[in-house]
């Protein structure tokens, strides 16, 4: 074993020699890896790489198995881990999703989910998901066609998981009273209390997602006034209720501009960017919610608007009001 961090063989001195090319690997699968959880929409808190220092490669490959002969008489070439990267997740079910998204991208070589292994030995940590990996040769991910043929490992897990371990690898690492009885006592309920919070994660995440496919199953419905109240009490959470005879005359109204669907409606408030015109029409007071809808239309489609919708309704002054109305934007505007 070497006894000095300064002697480095040949092989690792030549690995130091070209670590800017592992850090520009790393960084390029790095962005690779971000651009294919934002393409996929998976929600992820964090994602870094690092390259093994020349130290810590030499370390490694002085290791010896029980016979006394080198476990990586490789060199460098055998060790997987040069480049390292971390995943970091809000959601402990995300790691699955994430990990089938990388596999299906890069070539896996090993697949290991060693914090389930400590969980079913009885024991604490969270290791993380671990991943093999290999930049293909063929079709390599855009970004990564000059690192070919290029391994690394991808470690996943959560938040939680990420602050537990880094803070144990720290105490670990400073190795002071890492054998005393009540710091090993604190850790484990550490442990078990983050264990606990990841499941609740999952169940708000769950609990979400259930309400976001009530709300898609709502969005797919036909137009009708509960419908239309309903989207825009989330649109328009700040301006007061209008009279429930309304939102069945807006339903009219949108039904003669071509919406059919909350969906639509949603849609369109999206692309006129609606938080941003409300404010620009001037209003001294709160009008009801119906109300600024009428007028967001008004403001959008123009002469158009007036002449579809002039004859919805029961008020025969609605179309002088609208033209006074669109005046009076275009004025405040001039």
């Amino acid at each position: 074993m070497r006894q000095s961090v300064g002697e480095f063989s040949p092989e690792v001195l030549d690995f130091a020699g070209r670590i800017c090319e592992f850090e520009a690997a790393a960084e390029a699968i790095r962005k690779c890896i971000v651009a294919r959880l934002r393409d996929d929409g998976l929600n992820h808190h964090d994602v870094r790489c690092r390259v093994k220092s020349p130290k810590s490669v030499q370390e490694k490959l002085d290791r010896r198995d029980h016979a006394g002969h080198p476990r990586y008489p490789g060199g460098p070439e055998d060790l997987d881990d040069l480049i390292g990267v971390r995943v970091i997740l809000f959601v402990e079910t995300d790691i699955k999703a994430v990990a089938i998204a990388l596999t299906s991208q890069f070539i896996c070589h090993d697949d290991e989910d060693k914090t389930a292994v400590i969980r079913k030995n009885g024991g604490i940590g969270y290791s993380g998901r671990h991943l093999t990996l290999e930049v293909p040769v063929d079709n390599p991910p855009l970004g990564c066609e000059a690192y070919r043929g290029q391994r690394f490992e991808v470690q996943l897990r959560t938040v939680l998981q990420h602050a537990w371990a880094e803070f144990e690898h720290d105490i670990r690492f400073k190795g002071t009273h890492v054998d005393n009885a009540e710091i090993s006592r604190a850790f484990t309920m550490a442990s078990t209390l983050i264990e606990l919070a990841d499941q609740q994660f999952v169940n708000i995440s769950d609990i979400l997602k259930r309400l976001q496919s009530e709300t898609d199953a709502t969005e797919s419905r036909d137009l009708d006034a509960n419908s239309i109240q309903l989207l825009l009490d989330r649109v328009f959470p700040a301006y007061p209720h209008s009279k429930a005879g309304q939102y069945q005359w807006l339903v009219d109204v949108l039904a003669a501009n071509g919406f059919s669907t909350v969906a639509a409606v949603e849609q369109w408030f999206a692309d006129i960017d609606q938080q941003a015109m409300v404010p620009s029409m001037g209003y001294r007071f709160l009008p009801g919610q119906v109300r600024v809808v009428d007028d967001l239309l008004l403001k959008t489609f123009g002469e158009p608007y007036i002449e579809a919708t002039r004859n919805v309704g029961n008020d025969f002054n609605r179309e002088g009001k609208l033209r006074f109305r669109l005046r009076r934007f275009r004025a405040f505007h001039s």
